[in-house]
This record gives C-alpha cells, structure tokens and sequence, in this order.
C-alpha cells in the first residue's frame, strides 16, 4: 500500500511540474513584431515565414544597436516606408499576390506559448503586417529587447536565454 500511494504521489507532482505553465514577463519598455498570414494554407504560411524573414533580417541589422527603447522606437517610426517599400518589393520577388498593411503602434497579441514559456496577451507597442485579411497563424518576437535574435536550438535552454536576456532589461 505504501508503494503505490508514494506512487500516485510522485505521478501527482510529476503531472503538475509538466502542466505548470512558465509565464515570462516581457518589459513594458519592449516592442514586439509580428506577421500574421493570410490563411493557415500551406501556400500562405511559406509566403509569411519569406515575409517573416525579410523583416526580422532588416531590422535586426537597424536594431543591433539600439541602447534604449526610445531609440528602438525611433528606428522603427523612421523605417515605416522603408519597410513597406521591402516587402512590396518581396511579393513581387516571389510573386506573392497578397495585400498587406503594416501598422506601428499598440496592438493586440494572444497568449502564445513557446519552448515551455508563456508569454501574457495583451496590447504592445509593436509592428504587425497582416496579409490580405490575416485569418492564418501569426509568428510573433520581441525586437527590442532582441529576442527575434535568439537562436533556437530545440532544447531548454531557450528558458534562460529568454530570462537572462530579459534581467538586462528590466
């Protein structure tokens, strides 16, 4: 009897350690981007991870110095026709035939979770490009504090890279 009740014990906690979601606080001074797709085709989500990757590539290479969020906030309000210009360019390049819009301000973003982190919804400064009406799934990050820059190799250690990159920001 004493096997199995420590049994059901260790199944318990087990059961809970693995559903304990891991929440992570990204800083208010963050701003975030994402690109949602036009559809959850497979067509449309290739067309939003090429979009996806113009993107990130441009910015990151405008971001990898900014000190501050102001300055992030700056670069980004300065690159809002540059940007569009860059994935006009892109559908074209691939012949996508998606309309987008782009807008840099407050959005709303969903609970998403990742690698075993759970990031709040709510509404944050950041930039969202939607394909035509958007009704696909979305890739989101953070571009400042840099966590787009975060290289996922598949293992846990995404969980402290995230918190450690976040300490130096709050």
């Amino acid at each position: 009897m004493k096997k199995i009740l420590i049994l059901i014990i260790l199944a318990f906690l087990t059961i809970n350690y693995i559903s304990k979601k891991e929440y992570v606080e990204i800083p208010s001074t963050s701003i975030r981007m994402r690109v949602i797709a036009a559809s959850n085709s497979k067509k449309d989500q290739k067309d939003k991870m090429i979009i996806k990757d113009i993107i990130t590539k441009k910015l990151s290479d405008k971001l990898k110095d900014a000190k501050t969020y102001e300055e992030a906030d700056d670069i980004l309000k300065n690159s809002i026709t540059e940007l569009t210009n860059t994935i006009e360019k892109t559908l074209k390049d691939y012949s996508i035939e998606d309309n987008f819009s782009i807008n840099y301000g407050l959005n709303y973003f969903p609970e998403k979770t990742y690698n075993g982190v759970t990031y709040n919804s709510g509404n944050y400064q950041s930039l969202v490009v939607t394909l035509n009406e958007g009704k696909g799934e979305n890739w989101w990050c953070a571009l400042y504090p840099p966590i787009c820059q975060i290289d996922d190799n598949g293992n846990n250690e995404y969980r402290f890279l995230i918190k450690d990159l976040l300490s130096q920001y709050n």
